[in-house]
């Protein structure tokens, strides 16, 4: 009975095998084998064999563009593979999740499912699933219009393909990269590789996928202004009734076949184009392609004098695209990118320092791998710069401020945020535990929540807010008071000013307020707990309301500047001079204050190393 078994076993793997090298190929003989393969494998209990039949079936699905069947079936393939990691079954179901995501406009989403499974890829050498995984994110990275990022991605899933000798997985970068090129009008690189695609697809008579490698010459075409090439490529993949085209590709043709003949003065028959690629985008529920549609469609009823249409279309155009592309979702995806290269550095930098190598090739090897592990850490300092508030942004409601910001490393644990909710201005100074890569995590989550907290809940009471932040933290790093668990977390002064009452709410969570009134200093103490787990975890955080007058400073820091060491005695700097020199030099404009204490510091630092990170918010109300 169990040799019998064992063969039952043997063959619904041979054909879920045979069902995953025909997708692209014969698209209904992988059904109907994944089918088969299914049915034996509910018949003899066997889990692993239900799983990936299910994957082959989400895969036929997503080619088919029925996006949602396809993601509920990895979603019950992915309760088998949760469990079973080391199956390369695991990559690819997260891949395609993140393919189908991507569909649905739903970026951050599929940034993280494809993150995830490059880590499992590599975890077991996987080099196919990185490969397809790679080719995803470039795909993500081109809808957001990162472009140098997507031909990044699709180089790397096209070196791995040729080391593989995938001859269909080739032919699928090329076409990408010729379509990156012609994103960057870089025309005559891009016909170059989609010609390498159509070379490699026509020797493997590839019907359906050939037809993709036309769709981009098309739209090469389309934008060269050589508009009856164009039409020529549409027409060969809306004109070819042997061939069922992918709905993702009927659409995109039907686009561009549109705006080719409206180009070409043919305005009612691209208006008929028009209309069916809208029906279809909204069958398929592709937001990134309804946004095309309703563009084109807007642009068409501009042209012809229907502004009442146009302006309708317009309107559902910039609906739809800030639901793909809104400023939250954008700062999320920046979070992911952040953590993820911050990540992968730490990683290649311990596994490289584990390897046993000979020492002129390790001091090799090791000068090229720092050189790569610095440019990953200074990638990510250029995210966590974008994360945080810009000058101009923070200006509109902050008029007269400055921000002295110095980081110890590239990236920094401590962090300043802004934000203005109706007649209210929030603004915070925080400095995480730790600095360099682990700062940079912690300040990449507290960012987060007070995004959250703040813009999206509408909070705007300081002492609430640091409530609901220790909660998110205590959460997030799933921290139960145990004494050997690290105690991570933030301290930070937070304030909300009303600029109609001139009231300012304040919270402190170890991190003072300063506040400077004809030459006199007042220090407003916080509550000496951190955001974090602590002993007094059900003591609230106190709220202090004062008025302010014009003419006032207000000054938000982080310990960095009075714990720095230096001077003749190579002592901490200390609160009492910090408060010395606010008062010496508070009549100043705030950028030459800034300037002074900028200067302040590296005279009293010297040449001894920067203890912590540094940031000093004035502002001058």
């Amino acid at each position: 009975m169990e040799i019998q078994r064992s063969d039952q076993q043997s063959l619904i793997d041979s054909l879920n095998r045979e069902a995953w090298s025909l997708r692209y190929t014969d698209l209904n003989g992988s059904r109907k084998t994944a089918e088969k393969a299914l049915n034996l494998a509910l018949d003899n209990l066997y889990p692993k064999g239900q799983a990936y039949a299910k994957l082959n079936l989400a895969a036929g699905f997503f080619l088919r563009s029925e996006n949602r069947d396809a993601l509920e079936l990895c979603r019950v393939a992915m309760g088998y593979f949760n469990a079973h990691l080391t199956e390369w079954g695991y990559v690819d179901t997260l891949t395609y999740m993140g393919n189908i995501y991507e569909s649905f406009g739903d970026y951050e989403k599929a940034l993280d499912y494809c993150q995830t499974a490059i880590k499992a890829a590599r975890a077991i050498d996987y080099r196919e699933g990185v490969g397809e995984a790679q080719s995803v994110l470039g795909l993500i990275h081109s809808r957001l219009s990162d472009y140098d990022r997507a031909l990044k991605a699709y180089e790397e899933g096209l070196e791995i393909r040729e080391e593989l000798g995938d001859q269909n997985a080739i032919a699928s970068s090329l076409n990408r990269i010729a379509r990156i090129y012609t994103l960057k009008k870089l025309f005559d690189q891009a016909l170059v590789y989609y010609n390498k695609s159509l070379g490699i697809r026509q020797g493997l008579d590839q019907k359906g996928a050939l037809e993709w490698t036309y769709l981009g010459l098309a739209s090469t075409y389309e934008d060269m202004g050589v508009l009856d090439e164009a039409k020529l490529y549409y027409q060969k993949i809306l004109g070819n009734d042997k061939v069922q085209l992918d709905h993702r590709l009927k659409l995109q043709a039907l686009l561009g076949m549109g705006r080719t003949l409206y180009k070409l003065k043919m305005g009612d028959e691209a208006l008929n184009y028009f209309e069916d690629s809208l029906h279809l985008a909204h069958k398929l529920d592709a937001k990134p392609l309804q946004v095309e549609a309703y563009i084109a469609m807007a642009e068409y009823f501009e042209y012809t004098g229907d502004f009442r249409k146009a302006l309708s279309h317009y309107k559902n155009h910039r609906k739809i695209s800030e639901e793909v592309k809104n400023d939250n979702t954008l700062n999320r995806l920046k979070n992911q990118q952040i953590a993820f290269a911050v990540e992968k550095s730490e990683k290649e930098k311990e596994i490289f320092q584990l390897r046993n190598v000979e020492l002129k090739s390790a001091y090799d090897e090791i000068h090229l791998k720092n050189k790569e592990i610095t440019e990953s850490i200074d990638y990510a300092g250029r995210i966590q710069a974008a994360m945080l508030p810009q000058r101009e942004n923070m200006a509109k409601y902050l008029s007269d401020h400055f921000i002295l910001f110095l980081p110890k490393n590239v990236v920094s644990g401590d962090f300043y945020w802004s934000a203005q909710i109706g007649k209210k201005v929030i603004f915070a100074v925080a400095d995480c535990t730790g600095h360099g890569v682990p700062g940079a995590l912690m300040s990449m989550l507290g960012i987060s929540f007070l995004n959250e907290i703040v813009v999206e809940r509408r909070n705007t009471n300081p002492g609430e807010i640091l409530d609901i932040l220790r909660r998110e933290v205590i959460r997030a790093l799933n921290q139960t008071g145990d004494e050997d668990e690290q105690h991570d977390g933030m301290e930070m002064a937070l304030c909300s000013y009303d600029n109609e009452t001139g009231i300012l709410d304040y919270a402190g969570a170890l991190n003072p307020l300063y506040r400077i009134r004809d030459g006199t200093i007042k220090d407003y103490k916080a509550d000496q707990m951190p955001v974090c787990y602590y002993h007094g975890i059900d003591e609230p955080f106190k709220t202090t309301s004062f008025r302010l007058e014009k003419g006032d400073q207000l000054y938000l820091f982080s310990d960095g500047y009075v714990d720095q060491f230096g001077g003749p005695d190579r002592k901490k700097f200390k609160s009492k001079a910090f408060k010395e020199l606010l008062l010496h030099i508070y009549q100043e404009k705030m950028e030459k204050q800034k300037e002074l204490l900028h200067k302040q510091f590296f005279d009293w630092k010297g040449d001894i190393e920067q203890y912590d990170d540094v940031v000093v918010l004035g502002i001058r109300i």
